[in-house]
């Protein structure tokens, strides 16, 4: 391996790693001190400022007769369904449920495929889409002797997260070939802040900010600055050297991190039927995500 691998698979590791540790550190400030749709209001408002000055120095136009819906769509599930979601299943459930649950995406981006642009699904991929939610399951059945954490409803709003993001993934490909990364991610943000006010305001209205602990201060700069800003530069970077397909099997080590955050800094639980559910949504996404020369 060159220097040159290592570096990238070094981006795509922190990429898993800071996604990992946010699941827990939202749980910091998610919603005992900013409600979740909130904070989305915020995190879009900062974030599309920073990506705002960033593209100032590119002059790149956008051809908003041919591509103006698709932008708005990506702004819808990319930023708006995806993050409002997200944030808020994860105030309801477990760190270590969402980060699993999470790992569908590579499945649900092959449903996507499928119904947007008509790609084939094969019998080892839709074996593998079975096997996948099958985990995800084992993690939504919560018995009352095998209680966690988490919580159903979280869960199936980080699924239903996953979902959105996945079809945002197949929506913003073409936009990627036409222009430059941060010229699509300056207004699908943008776009995404007409979505999240009306959402979001009432609850970003009501915060107390000469209240809020420095832990808090600190938590939601790092999902600000870190998780939104620093990350998306990483992917972009990565995806110069390597395929889509390498980028989004790196989602493999989140639930690891995840994990390791959540039993060493904020005290969850750890269950067998989290090893198990793991197993499932691996070899199922692994299935779906094999090469050609594999089948």
């Amino acid at each position: 391996m060159n220097w040159s691998s290592i570096k990238t698979y070094g981006a795509l590791t922190l990429v898993s790693l800071f996604y990992g540790i946010n699941y827990s550190i939202l749980k910091i400030v998610v919603p005992e001190y900013v409600g979740a749709y909130g904070f989305i209001l915020f995190r879009v408002i900062v974030a599309s400022a920073i990506f705002w000055i960033i593209h100032s120095f590119n002059t790149e136009k956008i051809n908003w007769k041919e591509d103006g819906k698709t932008l708005v769509l990506c702004a819808l599930t990319g930023v708006a369904i995806n993050q409002l979601l997200f944030y808020k299943g994860i105030s309801l459930t477990s760190a270590v449920n969402g980060s699993i649950i999470m790992t569908l995406t590579p499945v649900l981006v092959l449903i996507w495929a499928s119904l947007l642009i008509g790609e084939k699904i094969t019998s080892r991929k839709i074996i593998g889409i079975i096997i996948g939610l099958v985990g995800a399951i084992i993690i939504l059945y919560q018995p009352d002797t095998l209680l966690t954490s988490g919580d159903w409803k979280g869960d199936i709003l980080i699924l239903i997260n996953g979902a959105s993001y996945a079809c945002y993934l197949v929506l913003v490909k073409p936009l990627m070939k036409k222009y430059k990364p941060m010229t699509v991610v300056t207004w699908v943000f943008t776009i995404a802040i007409i979505f999240v006010v009306p959402v979001g305001f009432n609850q970003a209205s009501n915060v107390e900010f000469s209240t809020l602990p420095s832990k808090v201060w600190w938590s939601m700069g790092y999902a600000i600055f870190i998780v939104t800003v620093v990350v998306y530069f990483l992917n972009a970077w990565t995806l110069i050297k390597v395929n889509s397909s390498v980028v989004g099997a790196f989602i493999y080590l989140q639930p690891i991190f995840a994990t390791m955050t959540a039993i060493l800094f904020f005290d969850e639980v750890f269950l067998i039927k989290h090893l198990f559910a793991a197993a499932f949504v691996f070899t199922g996404v692994w299935l779906v995500t094999m090469t050609k020369k594999s089948s």
